[in-house]
């Protein structure tokens, strides 16, 4: 071994000794280090964290234990809250069955009386014409006009007693045994083929043993007239004074003079003999009187069974009825499944109950004596109505809220213990970390390290905001930004949010959104007749055609593939061939168009019976031209989507120049579809049109299916006016018309039906309000049979002669305005009553004759003028719900538009009269039927021939007993009845504006109400006098409303009332041609008339916008 090889040597054995060294040295200092920390530190932080750990076992089980105890106290309040709840609701539902029945049992008292009174007053009428004297009467026909009163008194017997003093008992005998005559005749009144036995010959009575016995001393009050007729015939001179229960009932009603009760009657008593089902019952004692001596009494003997079936409602199953008189009698009864159920004699009622007893006074209007036998209604709820109201509700509620406490202890419980878990791994694994970051790097190193890291993590999040992969920089390929723009383009397309064009960005740095498709076809389609259809519509109905029919177009557009580009008005723009391309663009439009003029005719029909008269008459034009178009996003304030170039322009070219209910096309359309194969699919145009832009140009009409099967024919189906048909002088008539009485609406055309629904429809939203109002009100309502509403319905409208009913003020109800209003909306017409609506407006329409011009489809004009400037007056409630906080601003609207819209009867009343003003009109003038002394012109005095006629019918119709719901509808007691006929008859007559006598006096009573000062004291009169001025002008407006309406509409109802008077004159009905002087003629209406009439509907200031419209229009027609 060499030097240097020793040196080596020795200086790689220090090496290793010095790395040993070193390595026993790190040793050595970890080891220390180690100890170090884990001998008093962290001995330290362990017995913290210990400590730490078990507080928060303490915490927890403190929460969860609270968390139980809070349930077990929630599900104890909920219950004993609950149970409460219950037993006040039972309480109130207790309260509200009570207080129904005696509401019920009161009213039908009070008509029980009312009906014994009225019967009273019409014997005495009867009776009072005949020279005997008292009590020598029999009442003529009794059995046919008692039987009417007997079932609206709820009476089992209506009985007539003649009063008998002592000297008189001997001639009366003989008068009852010679006009026993009455008692056959009752019986073949009532269908009973059995021949009477004759009556006994004295009045008689019973002894304490019962035997019949004569009775011959003190007044007498033999039984005499009956009703329903006595089978057993012995009952005929029965002296009631004989009986003791009559006789305290019969001494009480003569001393007040009114009716009085008799206590319950017993089986053996005479008025109880034809009880069959011995059933308890009463009789109800009124006397009548001469010069304030009794005369005779009425006697009505009413069943307590059938009187408690008529409380029964079945809601009420489960409470107990008693019967209880001062007398000392009682009868219990039960609501059952199947009505009042009899329990026998005395109180059977749960004694459970007895404090919740509520005591009804059943006739509280009758005076008390002290032989009066006064009753009442105990009324007690039971355990079966305890069971059906209360529920297991409590307990269900108070098991819910535990277990609610329950799982959320559950929940808390479980969450506690990952987040523990979670905790624990969470610290231990950040200790560990921190161990071994301590362990590599100092404490200062460490902090630069996660400094670093979250600045380096700054910089690449500013880094990728400064430059979007969504924005193409300058030095991007142009292909890839072509590529890129049409790729935005399709994303716009397909975007149904238009407010995501905000994410263009800033459109002054950003490139347009645009691009040329070079195959596509434009659609126009346009609605002929829009214009003059909407000018007589209320803006919410057109947007409801619009709204339909576009969301109808937009639906086949989404099934077929065809983009919608925009509407512009009643015009709807669509393409095919973008943004996806598509070689059949042609033909892929053209069944679109196919399937939106289908779609549009079957809307519109079903439209007429929302929208109202000539909806069904709309059509639709379209027009298609192919080529290319320009297609981009128009940016700006509202951002969308257009098209632009020569296609677009040819396209609308080619719409305009199209026919109604023809879809046409441009030759080059046609030549793609040609190249289809689909040559059959159109029909040349047998002339060219001739376009701006483009000169002479030879176009096609694209055919339907069932026109490509019939092998052409597309400019027959175009619905393009057509001459009138003929139509031969009709007869004048009174109120006969043969039609199917039971089905009228079965004989009517199709048109003519769904003019029927759409008056069905508006007269029901009227007749809603009515009883909407009604019901706000709290208005006295009487029964459709009730004797004063029968009454009143019989003596309206007896006299033929309708004229003189006309008034010059019509008291309309004064404005009150209430809380809490009824919603018409929520208003359900009964049923029965709809139907005979229908059926009414089915028979008018029926009753209409097939003229030009008065007919129903006319009389719905009409009435569709009604019901839009009724609309535009102001209504107070409408005007002050919830915005008003001046408490008299409302009754100052009212005054406003003179009540009109206050009152919902009004309105319907009017609407109404413009449906009938025109019933069985016969084509030609009321100085024509009187120069041909017609029947109907005799009959009404050669005044207002056709406009009385037109009221006789109607009203005759409405007054049939078919159409009693209806009627109810309308109006509920005799003041409302004798409003609506005022308003019928003095709207009717008003359009009667050729006799010159009754319009100078109308031209009075206008400037009597608004051209002078207020001439009276009375301001309601001046208002209802402007309101009842007011309605003859807006129904005369509305007569005349199509002088006042776009100029199609004009010309197309002066046409037919030109045919309707042609008729008359081909026929010799009118003695001039019309053809004569019609131009001068129609300038005079215009001048002397109309524009006079629409100047008056401004200045009345009530019909808004309406009246300028209408005066607008006037002019221009003129």
């Amino acid at each position: 071994m060499t030097e240097s090889d020793t040196s080596n040597s020795e200086k790689s054995m220090e090496d290793k000794k010095q790395i040993t060294n070193n390595k026993d040295d790190v040793e050595s200092a970890k080891a220390p280090t180690v100890q170090t920390h884990s001998s008093s530190p962290q001995s330290r932080q362990n017995s913290n964290a210990d400590r730490g750990w078990s507080m928060l076992r303490t915490s927890r089980t403190c929460i969860l234990v609270l968390l139980i105890l809070s349930g077990i106290t929630a599900g104890a309040l909920t219950f004993a809250f609950c149970q409460k709840l219950q037993e006040e609701n039972f309480d109130l539902q207790v309260n509200i069955f009570a207080l129904e029945i005696e509401q019920a049992a009161q009213h039908r008292m009070k008509d029980m009386v009312g009906v014994i009174e009225t019967l009273s007053t019409t014997i005495s009428a009867s009776v009072e014409k005949s020279t005997s004297p008292w009590p020598t009467k029999t009442f003529s026909n009794y059995e046919r006009v008692v039987s009417d009163f007997r079932p609206v008194a709820h009476s089992r017997l209506l009985a007539f007693s003649p009063y008998v003093e002592e000297g008189q008992r001997p001639a009366w005998n003989q008068y009852a045994v010679a006009n026993q005559g009455w008692i056959a005749e009752s019986y073949a009144q009532a269908g009973i083929t059995e021949t009477p036995k004759d009556i006994p010959v004295d009045s008689y009575g019973f002894n304490a043993a019962g035997t019949k016995v004569p009775t011959f001393q003190g007044p007498a009050m033999p039984l005499w007239q009956v009703s329903s007729p006595p089978t057993d015939t012995s009952i005929v001179n029965f002296d009631l004074l004989s009986d003791s229960v009559f006789n305290k009932a019969f001494v009480t009603a003569t001393e007040k003079k009114a009716a009085a009760f008799t206590e319950v009657l017993g089986t053996n008593n005479v008025l109880s003999l034809s009880n069959e089902g011995n059933t308890p019952e009463s009789a109800i004692v009124y006397p009548m009187f001469q010069d304030s001596t009794v005369v005779a009494s009425v006697l009505s003997v009413v069943s307590w069974d059938v009187f408690m079936n008529e409380l029964y409602q079945e809601h009420m199953n489960g409470v107990f009825v008693v019967l209880k008189n001062s007398c000392g009698q009682e009868y219990t009864y039960k609501m059952g499944a199947t009505g009042a159920q009899a329990l026998g004699q005395g109180s059977l009622q749960e004694t459970d109950y007895e404090s919740k007893m509520h005591v009804t006074e059943l006739a509280p209007s009758l005076d008390t004596q002290p032989d009066f036998c006064e009753y009442f209604l105990n009324v007690y709820p039971s355990e079966e109505l305890e069971d059906r109201l209360k529920s297991s509700l409590p307990v269900v509620l108070s098991i819910a809220v535990g277990l609610l406490f329950l799982l959320a202890s559950a929940g808390f419980y479980c969450y506690d213990i990952l987040a523990v878990k979670k905790q624990r791994e969470a610290a231990e694994e950040a200790a560990h970390s921190n161990a071994i970051v301590n362990s590599l790097f100092p404490n200062d190193i460490r902090d630069r390290l996660f400094n670093n890291e979250e600045e380096e993590k700054a910089a690449v999040d500013t880094k990728g905001s400064v430059g979007t992969p969504d924005e193409p920089t300058e030095d991007e390929d142009i292909q890839t930004a072509q590529a890129a723009q049409k790729f935005r383009l399709k994303n716009y397309l397909r975007e149904e949010d238009p407010q995501k064009t905000e994410s263009l960005g800033d459109i002054e740095e950003s490139k347009p959104i645009a691009d040329l498709f070079p195959y596509t076809t434009v659609l126009f389609a346009d609605i002929a007749g829009f214009t003059a259809w909407s000018s007589v519509r209320e803006p919410s109905q057109v947007f409801t055609l619009l709204e339909t029919i576009y969301k109808a177009f937009d639906t086949i557009a989404k099934k077929r593939g065809v983009f919608k580009v925009e509407t512009v008005g009643d015009c709807y723009v669509a393409v095919t061939g973008l943004p996806e391309p598509n070689k059949d663009h042609a033909v892929g439009m053209c069944e679109f168009a196919r399937d939106c003029r289908v779609q549009f005719n079957e809307l519109v029909k079903h439209l007429e019976v929302l929208l109202g008269p000539d909806t069904a008459e709309l059509g639709i034009r379209m027009g298609l031209h192919s080529g290319p178009v320009t297609a981009g996003v128009l940016r700006g304030a509202k951002s969308r989507f257009q098209l632009f170039g020569d296609t677009v322009n040819t396209a609308a070219r080619i719409e305009t120049t199209g026919r109604r209910d023809l879809i046409h096309l441009s030759q080059e359309t046609a030549e793609l579809i040609i190249q289809a194969g689909n040559s059959k699919w159109m029909e040349r145009r047998n002339d060219t049109i001739v376009a701006k832009g483009k000169g002479e140009m030879q176009t096609y009409w694209l055919l339907s299916e069932e026109e490509v099967k019939n092998g052409g024919g597309a400019a027959k189906t175009s619905k393009e006016a057509a001459a009138l048909p003929v139509v031969a002088a009709m007869q004048p008539r009174l109120a006969k018309q043969s039609m199917n009485v039971l089905d009228p609406e079965s004989s009517l055309p199709p048109k003519i039906k769904r003019l029927v629904d759409w008056n069905v429809d508006v007269l029901k939203r009227l007749l809603k309000q009515v009883i909407a109002k009604r019901e706000t009100m709290m208005q006295e309502q009487f029964d459709i049979n009730h004797p004063t509403m029968m009454k009143t319905e019989m003596n309206i409208g007896c006299d033929t002669y309708v004229l003189d009913e006309v008034v010059e003020i019509i008291h309309l109800p004064e404005y009150a305005r209430v809380e809490n209003a009824r919603d018409a909306k929520k208003i359900e017409i009964p049923k029965q009553a709809e139907e005979q609506l229908r059926l009414y407006v089915s028979s008018i329409a029926a009753m209409h004759r097939g003229n030009h011009f008065h007919n129903f489809e006319h009389a719905s004009h009409v009435m569709m003028s009604v019901s839009k400037l009724l609309s535009r007056i102001v209504a107070p409630d409408e005007v002050l719900q919830g915005s008003s906080t001046d408490a008299g601003l409302d009754a100052h609207l009212h005054d406003h538009t003179y009540g009109i819209t206050s009152d919902p009867l009004t309105q319907f009343s009017v609407v109404l009269a413009a449906l009938i003003h025109d019933v069985d009109h016969s084509g030609v003038s009321n100085f024509q039927l009187i120069k041909e002394k017609a029947k109907i012109a005799t009959a009404f005095k050669n005044k207002s021939v056709a406009e009385q006629n037109s009221i006789v019918i109607a009203w005759d119709r409405l007054m049939e007993s078919r159409f009693t719901a209806l009627r109810s509808c309308i109006y509920s007691n005799p003041e409302e009845l004798k409003r609506f006929r005022q308003l019928i008859v003095n709207t009717v007559l008003a359009t009667d504006i050729f006799d010159k006598e009754l319009q100078t006096i109308r031209r009075k009573r206008w400037d009597d109400a608004f051209a002078n000062i207020m001439r009276t004291k009375d301001e309601e009169d001046d208002i209802n006098r402007k309101a009842t001025i007011v309605i003859e002008h807006l129904i005369q407006a509305s007569d005349v409303a199509h002088t006042m309406q776009h100029w199609h509409i004009y010309q197309k109802w002066n046409e037919r009332l030109f045919a309707e008077m042609a008729v008359a004159f081909q026929s010799g009905r009118m003695p001039k041609n019309p053809a004569e002087n019609w131009y001068q003629g129609e300038l005079g209406f215009f001048d002397n008339y109309i524009i006079p009439l629409a100047k008056k509907l401004k200045e009345c200031g009530v019909f808004g916008v309406s009246s300028d419209e209408y005066l607008n229009y006037a002019m221009e027609n003129r």
